[in-house]
């Protein structure tokens, strides 16, 4: 008997949120929402350091799933 491989997520990490940047992504795409509003729910950095704002900016542009405030 073999096993389906799992995919292993190795996007960076949101230390606000304890997210991965695929969790985000996969929640921005069960509900969109425009960046800053995302960084907000999503990411936590409303309260958080706010270190990877860029970073989650460029990965979601690159996943097209950005959409601008």
């Amino acid at each position: 008997m073999s096993a389906e491989p799992q995919e292993v997520d190795d996007s960076p990490y949101c230390c606000c949120s304890a997210a991965t940047f695929q969790e985000i992504l996969e929640r921005q795409r069960a509900n969109p929402l425009p960046f800053m509003e995302l960084i907000m729910i999503h990411a936590g950095c409303g309260s958080g350091c706010g270190s990877c704002i860029s970073d989650l900016e460029a990965f979601l542009k690159a996943h097209d799933a950005y959409i601008e405030d």
